[in-house]
């Protein structure tokens, strides 16, 4: 019975080749309209924007701005990438159990995920099922989500955007916090050995019970060159006299015995500036001012690095704040009001020019080889 029926088939399909239009659409129609359970489609917008803020301190502020766009569409790419990733779709199953949803008897047999399914397909379900395009020109994402259920469209959609604003946050804070850490340890580094310098200085000080080497090495030789005049002048009285008198004249002996206690003392005063005073803990004026010179030498570099790495360190700050990134709601989630899919009657119009096509096509096919 079975091979009568087909065999009459058959042959009005031979007879009435456009029964090969008809019934395959016929079929077709009856499951879009009797079987084919509806899918609901909720769509939101959101876009990356970082934080709005000018840097003082960077003139190179000026040039990211240029290429604020390039940067937006890279947030942009990145937030599509997560929301099409299985991480992603772990923690919707997790968070709204989606695996039920696109496994449960709210879908037909054929447009349900089948129970046997592996990761791949619950994968590749998930993205045929979550639509993300970015407008190219303002970076805006628009997220479409389609499920057997309105509601549950709705629900899927507000947890994708919860979840990829969490995935923005976090990311731009762990940068951000990296950043400032390694300026901020930086700056410690710098800022420690600036207090080494300092303390170094101050032991000095304390050690050899000086302020100042420089300005007490100043004094002596001033001290130093004043008696040289003073000398000079008592030689020149002591020629006069001795012109005029005998060395045994008192006022010749006087004269003498200031010049040797000046002398002395110009001696003295050179020995301080010169000379340590051979105990190994005491050093002359010229090694008190070269030491003295070297630890301000370091203190000044370590204060000129420490206002370098306090700049870099508010340059950074600056920055940061800058390129902190957010995900911005333009359109919330919307509860759809009516199912979007499947598309009757656009599917069925397609279906009828592809069948009319492949019908013409394989007529003209067969011509063509009764003609050979």
């Amino acid at each position: 019975m079975n091979n009568t029926l087909l065999n009459k088939v058959t042959s009005q399909v031979a007879r009435r080749p456009v029964l090969l239009i008809i019934i395959p659409w016929l079929v077709y129609a009856a499951y879009l309209i009797l079987l084919a359970a509806p899918k609901y489609e909720s769509v939101s917008q959101i876009v990356v924007k970082s934080s709005d803020g000018s840097s003082s301190f960077d003139p190179s502020a000026m040039f990211m701005s240029s290429v604020s766009g390039v940067t937006g569409s890279n947030d942009s790419q990145l937030v599509v990438s997560f929301i099409q990733s299985a991480d992603m779709l772990h923690y919707l199953d997790e968070k709204i159990a989606i695996r039920e949803h696109y496994t449960s008897n709210l879908g037909d047999v054929f447009s349900r995920l089948p129970d046997n399914h592996s990761e791949e397909d619950l994968l590749a379900y998930y993205q045929d099922n979550t639509q993300v395009i970015i407008d190219s020109t303002s970076s805006i994402i628009e997220l479409s989500v389609r499920a057997f259920e309105p509601s549950y469209a709705q629900l899927i959609n507000q947890t994708i955007v919860s979840r990829a604003e969490w995935f923005i946050n976090e990311i731009s804070n762990n940068l951000a916090k990296s950043r400032l850490s390694f300026a901020q340890r930086e700056h410690d580094i710098v800022q420690q050995k600036l207090q080494d310098s300092k303390l170094a200085l101050l032991n000095f000080q304390s050690k050899y019970n000086v302020l100042d080497p420089n300005a007490e090495g100043a004094a002596f030789q001033q001290i130093a060159f004043s008696l040289e005049a003073t000398l000079a002048q008592k030689e020149a009285e002591l020629g006069t006299m001795q012109s005029i008198m005998s060395e045994t004249a008192s006022q010749v002996i006087a004269i003498k015995r200031q010049i040797r206690a000046i002398k002395d003392q110009i001696d003295s005063q050179k020995n301080k500036i010169n000379d340590a005073d051979g105990d190994g803990e005491s050093l002359s004026i010229n090694q008190l001012m070269a030491q003295y010179s070297n630890l301000r030498v370091q203190m000044e570099l370590s204060l000129q690095a420490y206002s370098a790495s306090l700049m870099t360190l508010e340059n950074a700050r600056v920055e940061t704040y800058e390129q902190i990134r957010h995900l911005v709601t333009i359109e919330s989630p919307r509860l759809p009001d009516e199912a979007k899919y499947p598309k009757t009657t656009y599917n069925l119009v397609l279906l009828g020019v592809f069948l009319i096509m492949a019908l013409v096509a394989g007529r003209i096919v067969i011509a063509t080889i009764k003609e050979l």
